[in-house]
């Protein structure tokens, strides 16, 4: 049901563009998402802390899939973007598509820390199997990006987002 709504409203090629312009704007990976948060499409590169939780199904669960969901739920209803953190401390944005007043997916991005944000090494050395330190060092290595900029590029994006929805549904 979301996957065509969203496929209806833009191409992949289309989808795709704006996920190349956040993910480049972020430095984040940026993904288009179903109503459920199934990733239909990505682009960035995910940093390698983000690949091996997503290498690990109950990682991925626990790291990013209840953090996701949880954004995901308070996007739809908010009907606006929202940028928060995932268990181990990295950032998460979530903007969510309407068609109408039916939610349709989100675009969404994460996977960079925010600048003087405390990360948790301690539980993402739990959630992977590994020392503590060798987490710190996963950590270090995903970036950061000031959380002012990532709002600034949400609301854009939204803005954008909701205008292109719009014309959609007056033409």
């Amino acid at each position: 049901m979301g996957e065509d709504a969203l496929f209806e409203i833009r191409d992949r090629d289309g989808w795709s563009a704006i996920l190349g312009e956040i993910a480049a704007e972020l430095g984040m990976v940026a993904t288009l998402v179903d109503p459920q948060g199934m990733i239909l499409l990505h682009e960035g590169e995910y940093p390698e802390t983000c690949l091996r939780v997503r290498r690990r199904p109950q990682s991925l669960t626990f790291v990013c899939g209840q953090s996701s969901q949880a954004l995901m739920k308070q996007a739809e209803r908010s009907r606006g973007p929202v940028v928060e953190l995932c268990q181990i401390g990295l950032c998460k944005m979530v903007i969510p598509i309407f068609s109408g007043d039916r939610f349709i997916g989100a675009v969404a991005s994460c996977s960079r820390a925010l600048v003087g944000e405390e990360l948790d090494p301690f539980l993402l050395s739990q959630e992977l199997g590994i020392g503590e330190e060798e987490a710190r060092g996963l950590l270090a290595s995903s970036g950061e990006v000031e959380e002012e900029r990532v709002w600034e590029v949400a609301r854009r994006w939204a803005g954008r987002l909701r205008s292109s929805m719009e014309g959609a549904h007056s033409g």
